[in-house]
């Protein structure tokens, strides 16, 4: 068996384990897609502008309700239900290639996003929060940011630097998530209620900063969906893939490799013990 035809067999089967999961399950769920980079740069976490405008459509022409983040989080907290076949559109770091890539597929289609952003960096010449020494892209404007703002377009904390959270000191932490949503609100002239951990690094002391600095809640990197229950300070995610084909995206909106990417967690999980 071909290693497509491999991935095409777990995708079915974990659909089925996936609703199966579900019946279960209290209302709708919310699905966060997330993304990096929207371009054909030379990263893991890019994916080419073709491939997202087409998923863009996938959601628009099958019927998935894209809802801004912020007022899908306040649905899960108070009411009214979430809809049916809820997704949510996120874009981690403020790369500029989101304003020339994505921005303009998001406002054809009328689709909301949230771009969590590195706030240090943005307005710079310089995003330097990937693995890849060798290759350091151009970040957003606070320009770009204001255009986008008005057009759909939400924003998050993504902390000022980049660090992994659970390595610094509880201070220089605090300071991290903070002090980024203090001068996303100074520059934005608008609450931001929601923060994403840099490379999915968090813990319960990391939660718990993130409380008390007054966000809502919180996205993880954590797979599969959110539902009445969800950890607002672990919010699920699906993470899109460079190397997604059509099929390969369809089935991952459709919770095909939810089973999957948790049993994967967690086996690396067991081996780091």
């Amino acid at each position: 068996m071909s290693k497509s035809a491999a991935r095409t067999l777990l995708s079915h089967v974990g659909l089925a384990v996936h609703r199966v999961g579900r019946l279960g399950a209290r209302g709708p769920a919310l699905r966060i897609l997330y993304y990096h980079s929207i371009s054909d740069l030379p990263m893991r976490s890019a994916v080419s502008p073709p491939a997202f405008e087409g998923q863009m459509e996938h959601l628009v022409d099958k019927g998935y309700r894209v809802v801004p983040l912020a007022d899908a989080v306040q649905r899960l907290v108070r009411g009214p239900a979430l809809p049916p076949n809820a997704v949510s559109v996120t874009l981690d770091d403020g790369f500029v290639d989101n304003y020339e890539h994505a921005f303009p597929v998001l406002v054809r289609l009328e689709l909301p996003a949230t771009i969590f952003l590195t706030v240090d960096y943005i307005g710079t010449d310089r995003l330097p929060t990937l693995t890849r020494t060798d290759f350091v892209p151009r970040p957003l404007d606070w320009a770009q940011v204001r255009e986008m703002q008005g057009r759909g377009v939400d924003f998050g904390s993504h902390t000022l630097t980049h660090p992994m959270l659970s390595r610094l000191g509880l201070e220089e932490a605090r300071r991290e998530i903070s002090d980024s949503r203090s001068r996303l609100e100074d520059r934005l002239g608008n609450p931001v209620p929601l923060f994403c951990y840099p490379r999915g690094d968090f813990g319960p002391a990391v939660q718990r900063l993130v409380q008390e600095a007054g966000y809502v809640a919180a996205c993880s990197t954590l797979p599969g969906v959110n539902g009445r229950r969800a950890d607002l300070f672990a919010l699920r995610r699906t993470y899109v893939s460079r190397q997604d084909t059509p099929g390969d995206f369809a089935r991952r909106v459709a919770g095909a490799y939810d089973p999957l990417q948790r049993g994967l967690q967690l086996l690396r999980r067991l081996q780091r013990r």
